[in-house]
């Protein structure tokens, strides 16, 4: 078994075995928005691309010549469940799993070996006939997206514990799943799926309703990784980061005493 899911699954297991007689357990779950970090990707071409002498002609492109864009990601959502532990001294311990989504909203900065090619006419990269729209025009369609699957460990500390305003911070790690789609001005660029170790820190705060019923917000930063896109369009690999603030609200059931 890979070490990351080892990991993770001997995490889950501690969580489920913990003596009952030291902590609550509770369930809980929660939705909210997701606001991702911009991509820088980055990668290089896997072959030669060979130089054109039509016209437009252009010149080859070796194999291992850089290639980048940027990719900006429009706010989606993300919905999680949780079960955990709350022990005496304050302190809770939790297992999460996670779904996240959003939206392209727009590419940009196209480059290749370091020169900026978005004036330039799309056909640079087809090598067909004249496309009559530049690099840029064709990427700046906000098509595709960017979606996570996690499962997490986490720690929390909860302040007043015991009291009904429970502010709190913690932090947590895990694997996630992450699969962009890019496919701007409905070209099939490229698409690429990786599960990856994730980390996350958060802050927020509780409110209890009652013994058996508490609300709760929170805000997350989540490091999902890097994932590698074979691209369609072509042959080169590029590498895309998953980096995101989540705001999130949501309820707890205590099952405990």
């Amino acid at each position: 078994m890979n070490n990351k899911y080892l990991m993770l699954a001997s995490a889950f297991t501690a969580i489920a075995i913990v003596p009952a007689v030291h902590a609550q357990t509770y369930v809980g779950v929660s939705a909210g928005v997701a606001l991702p970090n911009s991509s820088n990707n980055q990668g290089t071409f896997t072959s030669n691309v060979p130089a054109t002498t039509g016209t437009p002609a252009y010149d080859a492109i070796p194999a291992g010549t850089s290639l980048g864009w940027n990719t900006k990601f429009d706010p989606g959502y993300n919905f999680s469940a949780q079960v955990g532990h709350r022990f005496n001294n304050g302190f809770r311990l939790e297992g999460e799993l996670a779904f996240t989504r959003s939206d392209v909203r727009r590419h940009s900065g196209v480059t290749v070996g370091g020169t900026n090619i978005d004036g330039m006419d799309a056909s640079i990269l087809t090598r067909g006939a004249t496309v009559g729209s530049t690099v840029g025009q064709v990427v700046d369609s906000g098509i595709g997206s960017q979606r996570g699957i996690a499962g997490f460990v986490n720690a929390y500390y909860d302040f007043n514990a015991g009291g009904k305003f429970q502010p709190y911070v913690g932090g947590g790690i895990g694997v996630q799943q992450t699969k962009f789609n890019y496919q701007p001005s409905n070209i099939d660029v490229g698409q690429g799926k990786e599960t990856n170790f994730a980390w996350q820190l958060m802050a927020g705060a509780t409110y209890k309703l009652g013994p058996k019923f508490e609300l709760f917000g929170q805000y997350n930063y989540r490091d999902g990784g890097k994932t590698t896109l074979p691209l369609d369009l072509v042959p080169a690999d590029l590498t895309a980061t998953s980096r995101q603030s989540l705001i999130s609200v949501g309820f707890r059931i205590p099952l405990g005493k």
